[in-house]
């Protein structure tokens, strides 16, 4: 009984962490603590009352200043002598597969791990990584890290929800006709 009634509550918990109402169009940007907040740019469509409730992640497009696509990821602090996050070696996948960045053109990467601004690179590959069975201690992986400042630029796309499944088609459309630096939010 104590187990279906924890289920139940995270089920609400996570339906709750997103609500969203259907506008004519919305826009992303960052807020004062640095997460993405999505506002409207258009009115509500008086005909569409539905609210659905979306949990989705956010869509990063980015570029490099090196080939990076192989290494590992992790976030350091913003003064980047600390790491604040890293993956479990059971968790560098996505979709089931190893979360290596899709290619897009023009050099662009759309992230599938999460990084964000901060990002820093290990040496550690995912092939290697997947294949520990624990996480080395924060002091090794400090001292893998073989570039704390990799970003050339990077854009907060929306979220994966709003795409659908031709999320690389649609994002090298954008990039093709100019339009991240109208319809996105850069965050590097």
């Amino acid at each position: 009984m104590k187990r279906i009634l924890l289920v139940f509550l995270a089920a609400m918990m996570f339906s709750a962490c997103h609500t969203q109402k259907k506008t004519t169009g919305t826009k992303m940007e960052i807020s004062e603590n640095g997460t993405p907040v999505e506002s409207t740019t258009g009115t509500k469509n008086p005909d569409e009352q539905n609210v659905s409730a979306v949990a989705s992640p956010k869509v990063i497009v980015y570029k490099t200043k090196k080939d990076y696509s192989h290494n590992v990821p992790v976030i350091l602090s913003d003064d980047k002598k600390t790491i604040v996050s890293y993956p479990h070696p059971k968790d560098v996948y996505y979709n089931g597969r190893l979360a290596y960045p899709t290619p897009l053109v023009d050099g662009y990467l759309l992230d599938n791990r999460g990084i964000g601004p901060n990002v820093a690179f290990l040496s550690y590959t995912y092939e290697e990584y997947c294949k520990l069975d624990k996480v080395p201690d924060i002091n090794t992986l400090y001292k893998k890290i073989i570039d704390k400042d990799p970003i050339t630029e990077m854009w907060l796309c929306g979220f994966r929800h709003n795409y659908g499944s031709d999320i690389s088609v649609k994002l090298n459309d954008m990039i093709y006709n100019h339009y991240l630096e109208k319809k996105s939010e850069r965050i590097k």
